[in-house]
């Protein structure tokens, strides 16, 4: 088994601006912003990539996906509900969002990050563990957790900015 010093050493180097990226976004979320649509999207859509990258990657892409898609369909309703505690607001006049600081960003950017980078180390430690079917099912699944949540939550998100601009009939 290698050392931690050893697992770090033979990490890719693109890998540690990539982190420097995650951390950044995740850090920017922290704060109350204004903010274009399509960059609230980034961290779910970086989750989605990767997963579906891993699917492809895979020895067994249809077990794969079976993985994904099972946990993805269990994990959109934890997504929506992390969704659900952070105000949003539509602005009618530029269509831009007023979203409130959070820690949901950094979180999840942070553990999309960790979970690949574990798996990588793992599937590269013992690269046998790549074929065996429970671990390809499990690797999907992953992916499609990370995708669901991501997904959910923008979901959730862009349904309460809408909602925001809409005017309540009068009684």
């Amino acid at each position: 088994m290698p050392s931690f010093f050893q697992i770090v050493a033979n990490t890719p180097l693109w890998v540690w601006p990539l982190m420097v990226f995650v951390l950044w976004l995740g850090l920017q979320g922290l704060r109350p912003r204004v903010i274009p649509v399509w960059r609230l999207a980034i961290l779910p859509i970086v989750g989605l990539t990767t997963s579906l990258s891993g699917i492809a990657q895979s020895v067994d892409p249809a077990r794969a996906a079976t993985g994904w898609a099972l946990a993805l369909l269990a994990f959109l309703p934890l997504g929506w509900a992390f969704g659900q505690g952070r105000p949003v607001r539509l602005r009618p006049e530029d269509g831009r969002l007023e979203v409130a600081g959070g820690w949901f960003a950094l979180g999840f950017g942070v553990s999309i990050f960790a979970v690949r980078y574990a798996m990588g180390v793992l599937f590269s430690v013992l690269p046998a563990l790549r074929a065996e079917p429970l671990w390809i099912h499990l690797s999907g699944a992953v992916g499609g957790m990370v995708a669901g949540i991501g997904i959910g939550w923008l979901a959730s998100l862009l349904r309460r900015a809408r909602r925001s601009t809409e005017v309540a009939p009068c009684a």
